[in-house]
């Protein structure tokens, strides 16, 4: 390979680096001894391989010091595979050190392949910043709220100054569409419903209603009435709407709530082919033992699994084809439900672990893994990540394998202030009754799962705001109070690293 880049590709800082490392490892001897767990697919961390997968040869000290002096780097890339057959690739650098001794082997190697990948890391942060588009919003206050439509060529923003804008991605610009008045107070968070029920907008604002906008493409736009209010729900326990979100089966939907004082709700179309008027599904206080004080910093959150179907191995175990499941952030704990056969919600486990309020969930797709993933941000600086697995079911344990708890729809208000009557009364019975556990022959649908924190990652420098998930679920994006975008990929081992990082500017 020529050691000179062409003029043509002298500006690609990238790629330069990139070369300069390639040059060093394609030797014939070096290729040879490569194993295909040692290639860079499966390279995902500095963590993938372990010092002990070395050979006798390459575990001695100098092998660990070099380990450790890489190991802060934040690159989807080993060097171990570097220092196992060293003597193949060096000298590389003939500099003495700095007390006049000759360098080491592994040493010359480590700091050269370093140099290089660093360079390389800088250089896409640079461009990635620099493909950054900023555009002036034109909102009053600050913006409290982003989402865009399933395809990505639509946004909405949601902003402290009542109003909502949506926009359009026209030549690589975003253009608006809409501006509108659609609470009387700071609207805290607004979503896109999927594609099969027309151009649908849900928001919620400190006004304590949800609203649901329908746009009427036969309007001018910036009219101020393209986006049609269809729908107005309000709290049933007077206080705020603090999160919602949408799930949608082909042309069926579903919109889950929750208000600042812990009370969810999951309602459904009392006819799916329109979205005017919805029906009750279920409801509960999430924090019935230890509701939060007045005045204390609350962190309650809604996400629905947006996949078509659920994880295989919950559907082999019974779980309903079509069942909803449902995340809710409730202060510290996360709950995860599930509907059954006839869509009666019920609680499947809660994931523990945040010493702080859980500020935002993600659960990423991947119906084909055999688990669910999910992962939360918390006010503590850490990222959770847990993994909900199925245990195999037979006859024997169908009977005491299903859930728990089955949520009522009692009437709104704190189960230790009002007692519920009727159809509430009789189900609270149940649930208070000794050895009352379900199973599958009773509530067809219902099964059994297994939570297991499987990592905590603390990389970032202050509290965590955001997560989400790529659309495959392999990738993990997370950003925080220390002004930095994070991406997280799940390495060889089972543990998730840190794949790359972009500081963004406060200033701007």
């Amino acid at each position: 390979m020529d050691s000179h880049p062409s003029p043509e590709r002298a500006h690609d800082l990238i790629q330069l680096n990139l070369d300069a490392v390639t040059r060093r490892l394609i030797r014939p001897g070096f290729l040879s001894n490569l194993t295909p767990s040692r290639l860079p697919s499966q390279a995902a961390s500095e963590s993938s391989l372990s010092p002990g997968d070395a050979p006798p040869e390459a575990r001695g000290t100098a092998g660990q010091s070099a380990h450790h002096r890489h190991s802060h780097l934040k690159l989807a890339v080993t060097f171990e595979d570097v220092f196992e057959r060293v003597d193949l690739v060096a000298p590389l650098l003939s500099e003495p050190c700095a007390d006049g001794s000759e360098p080491s082997v592994d040493a010359r190697v480590a700091e050269t392949l370093r140099a290089h990948f660093v360079a390389a890391r800088l250089a896409y942060a640079t461009m990635a910043e620099r493909n950054f588009q900023t555009f002036a919003h034109g909102h009053q206050d600050l913006v409290l709220a982003v989402d865009f439509n399933y395809f990505g060529t639509r946004m909405v923003t949601a902003s402290s100054d009542h109003r909502l804008k949506v926009w359009d991605k026209k030549d690589d610009a975003w253009t608006l569409v809409e501006s509108w008045k659609a609470h009387d107070a700071e609207i805290v968070d607004v979503k896109w419903n999927g594609p099969f029920m027309g151009e649908v907008i849900g928001s919620i604002g400190e006004d304590g209603r949800c609203k649901l906008w329908q746009e009427d493409a036969t309007e001018v736009p910036m009219s101020s009435s393209r986006f049609k209010l269809i729908t107005n729900l309000i709290s049933q326990t007077n206080a705020p709407f603090m999160s919602l979100d949408f799930k949608n089966i082909m042309q069926e939907t579903w919109l889950a709530l929750i208000t600042r004082d812990g009370h969810l709700s999951v309602y459904e179309p009392l006819d799916q082919s329109s979205l005017n008027e919805w029906t009750l599904l279920g409801e509960r206080w999430v924090c019935q033992d230890s509701p939060p004080e007045r005045q204390e910093e609350v962190g309650f959150k809604v996400v629905f699994h947006k996949e078509k179907l659920p994880c295989w191995t919950a559907i082999m175990a019974g779980l309903d084809r079509k069942a909803l499941s449902l995340a809710v952030a409730a202060m510290k704990d996360i709950l995860i439900f599930r509907t059954d056969k006839a869509k009666r919600l019920y609680l499947v486990t809660k994931l523990q672990g945040a010493r702080q309020i859980i500020r935002d969930l993600a659960w990423a797709n991947g119906s084909m893994r055999g688990y669910d993933i999910i992962a939360a941000a918390s006010k503590d600086g850490a990222i959770r990540i847990y993994e909900l697995s199925t245990p195999r079911s037979d006859k024997s344990s169908a009977s005491s394998s299903a859930v728990t708890e089955t949520i009522p729809t009692p009437p709104a208000s704190r189960p230790h202030k009002n007692a519920p009557s009727g159809i509430g009364a009789g189900l609270a019975g149940a649930l208070k009754a000794p050895e009352a556990v379900h199973g599958n022959e009773q509530d067809p649908g219902r099964i059994r799962q297994i939570a297991k924190l499987v990592d905590e990652l603390t990389n970032h420098h202050g509290a965590v705001w955001r997560v989400a998930f790529s659309q495959m679920g392999d990738l993990l994006v997370s950003t925080g109070d220390d002004a930095s975008i994070r991406t997280w990929k799940k390495a060889v081992n089972g543990h998730w690293a840190e794949y790359a990082e972009i500081e963004t500017a406060r200033d701007r």
